[in-house]
């Protein structure tokens, strides 16, 4: 804008010289004109930026491409001189982003879509965001900002597989619901035991008649709520967050446990890291619609964001499962208080070969070879 403004100066300038010099009416004709055209100039932009509506929606798909499409709209009889915009494409996991220029002029009544495809390199969630759409006079001398909050997402899948699974026997685990209803105490709600307060414990358990009797505040120790049902936790891998290839391996075989659970009618839980608040997220996943609404939020965790897992709060800790299976790059430091007790596999990124630790088994898996280093696994 700022090398139009010089130019107009200096056509200005060279046509009032030419009539200073010449006086006649040719030169004070080209004058005027180059005068004149300024405000006009201006005058059509305030008409028609008011006119320009933007709107951004999902096409659909094209081959291997997720298409998007930016349509502007004239609304007036006068046409629109240039429209001027950027789409900023970001695969929020990878952090890999891609711009696109949009400028574009509009007849009377003129409408134009502009074709946006995304290209997807790796799995994540991609979120398109439109700039503030810019509306230039025909001169190019000035602007005018229209109001448009244009995003739009699409999650792209890791090329997801049966990971044939081995379900351990549900009467062999101990924190089954076969086994606890065997057990006193197994069910939530009812007391085993009682003990001295600790800082951490539920203030909700206190034993309030009980700690006034003895000056010493008592808990109750109730049964711990059990069952048949999977935590499946996607631990940030922070230190791989540079390899796009490695981050497409964990998500594949997350997802994959996840799909493959759900085809062997087993209610699984998820767990990630909140990209918002930075805690630990959890949902349960039961059927189609409930692993896609996860996959939308799990693929759009920043991989370089710290994990909610490395300091895992008590209230997610105190609920138990039968199994725990954590999908990393590394083993978490407080890996037993995030089991409580219960079975744990992590399928840990950039290992090979597997071993077991009391009720902890470590698989390694590489990018090159992660289907087959992941086959019968034991949960």
């Amino acid at each position: 804008m700022r090398k139009n403004v010089i130019i107009w100066a200096l056509l200005i300038v060279s046509a009032l010289i030419l009539y200073l010099f010449s006086n006649g009416s040719v030169t004070l004709a080209l004058l005027v004109a180059l005068v004149a055209a300024l405000p006009a100039s201006y005058a059509l932009l305030r008409l028609t930026a008011g006119k320009v509506s933007l709107s951004l929606y999902d096409a659909g798909l094209k081959d291997d491409r997720r298409v998007f499409t930016l349509n502007l709209k004239n609304e007036g009889v006068l046409p629109v001189a240039m429209v001027e915009s950027a789409v900023v494409c970001t695969n929020l996991r990878t952090g890999e982003t891609e711009s696109f220029a949009i400028n574009e002029s509009l007849g009377p009544h003129g409408t134009k879509d502009v074709g946006i495809e995304i290209i997807p390199g790796h799995a994540g969630r991609y979120e398109l965001s439109v700039d503030p759409p810019l509306v230039r006079d025909p001169l190019g001398l000035w602007k005018k900002k229209i109001d448009f909050d244009g995003r739009a997402g699409v999650t792209i899948m890791p090329e997801l597989f049966e990971m044939n699974i081995v379900q351990a026997g549900v009467s062999a685990m101990p924190e089954s619901d076969a086994e606890s209803a065997r057990v006193r105490g197994s069910v939530s709600g009812d007391m085993i035991d009682i003990k001295e307060y600790v800082p951490g414990d539920p203030v909700r358990n206190i034993h309030w008649k009980l700690s006034e009797k003895i000056d010493k505040p008592l808990v109750r120790v109730l049964g711990s709520p059990v069952s048949d049902q999977y935590l499946i936790i996607l631990d940030n891998p922070s230190d791989i967050s540079h390899d796009p290839a490695a981050l497409d391996a964990v998500a594949a075989v997350y997802a994959s446990l996840i799909q493959t659970l759900r085809m062997n009618d087993l209610t699984c839980y998820t767990g990630w890291t909140d990209p918002k608040t930075g805690k630990a997220v959890i949902r349960r996943v039961a059927d189609e619609n409930e692993a896609a609404a996860a996959a939308d939020e799990y693929l759009a965790v920043p991989a370089r964001m710290p994990s909610a897992f490395a300091k895992i709060s008590r209230d997610i800790a105190d609920a138990r499962y039968a199994h725990v299976v954590i999908v990393s790059s590394h083993i978490p430091g407080n890996i037993d208080v995030l089991a409580n007790g219960c079975n744990v596999t992590i399928l840990k990124y950039g290992d090979s070969g597997s071993f077991t630790e009391g009720s902890m088994t470590v698989a390694g898996f590489q990018a090159s070879t992660y289907k087959s280093d992941t086959a019968g696994i034991e949960i």
